[in-house]
């Protein structure tokens, strides 16, 4: 890989245990926090936001689609309950997420 890339990402990250990833549940070694010299820029450290629990519909597979287990299409929650305007998956709440580009790009294919 760019060794450059990667000297600059160990200069502002450094690996700070187990996280959970929504979707995926905890990945161990997988949660970053930054470095002291980075440290004050670290909104979480300024700002302490409230801890909050997520609690995603055990319907949605937001996991299978991570993992490629799934397409979007094939999740029960997608384009009905889940959609851009009332996401219920962790991969429809961004415009980037796997489910929100599916549908867009889905409707845009129907629509030709």
């Amino acid at each position: 890989g760019n060794l450059l890339a990667q000297q600059a990402i160990a200069d502002v990250f450094c690996v700070n245990g187990d996280s959970e990833w929504r979707g995926l549940g905890v990945i161990e070694s997988s949660g970053v926090h930054l470095t002291p010299d980075y440290q004050r820029f670290d909104a979480e450290a300024h700002f302490r936001p409230a801890p909050q629990q997520v609690c995603d519909d055990p319907r949605a597979r937001c996991g299978e689609v991570l993992t490629g287990k799934c397409k979007p299409h094939q999740c029960p929650l997608f384009g009905n309950t889940c959609n851009p305007q009332t996401a219920f998956g962790a991969l429809m709440v961004s415009s980037e997420g796997a489910c929100a580009a599916w549908y867009q790009y889905r409707q845009q294919e129907s629509e030709a």
